[in-house]
């Protein structure tokens, strides 16, 4: 999978990002690992760039982990990128060591509670997003100007505008409990503590019957300069 940047020597981490924003999202915690021994394999861009159904995101990614994955790979998905994870983890054991999943969909609606917006123009999506941070983020700044323009040109163009549409229905429609046994490796189920976009309540039960999978519920706040 052409899209995905390769740093480092060591055990690879995948991080697999979600709808709305490509690999920014994951600079501080890349600089923690950028330090560490770990190879860091990052999405360039967000998924929504890369086609509008989850079974097409699942054979690229396949196909890369199937090409560039010589050994087992710890899996941190955000989002969208967090169902992916799961999906990978029970289609190919023996390239997945362990996965974290931050808001991930997959039990019911997401609600984003502002609808999608109604063109593919860069101003329609500016106020779009401008509204869609302050439903994803308890402190807004962690998405600055800068960024919130990048986004509105990136969803701009029909195509990812169009697949990013998809996609969100694709996801409330999707069952996670159909995977979720078939999941052999450790997994770490991640969620902010007001997080009302991909709530943790339909996931709470998941632990009493797989054992492998554990909660936290962050109340840590992550900044993005």
């Amino acid at each position: 999978m052409e899209v995905f940047k390769k740093d480092g020597n060591g055990t690879p981490i995948v991080f697999i990002s979600g709808l709305f924003a490509g690999d920014w999202i994951w600079e501080n915690t890349i600089s923690y690992f950028s330090k560490t021994d770990y190879t860091i394999i990052q999405q360039s861009e967000a998924l929504a760039a890369y086609g509008g159904k989850i079974s097409d995101l699942r054979a690229q990614l396949l196909n890369f982990f199937n090409e560039s994955i010589d050994t087992k790979a710890i899996i941190v998905g955000n989002s969208m990128g967090g169902l992916l994870a799961l999906e990978l983890a029970s289609l190919i054991p023996e390239k997945v060591k362990a996965i974290i999943a931050s808001g991930a969909p997959g039990m019911g609606s997401m609600n984003l509670g502002i609808g999608p917006p109604k063109k593919s123009n860069k101003e329609e999506s500016k106020e779009w997003f401008r509204a869609l941070k302050k439903q994803l983020f308890v402190d807004p700044s962690c998405v600055s100007e800068q960024r919130l323009e990048g986004l509105s040109e990136f969803f701009s163009n029909r195509r990812s505008f169009l697949n990013m549409i998809r996609l969100a229905k694709e996801s409330d429609r999707y069952d996670a409990t159909t995977i979720l046994t078939k999941i052999e490796c450790p997994v770490l189920l991640l969620w902010g503590d007001q997080d009302k976009v991909s709530p943790i309540n339909p996931w709470k039960n998941v632990p009493n019957l797989i054992q492998r999978f554990k909660f936290k519920l962050s109340k840590i706040v992550v900044t993005v300069q």
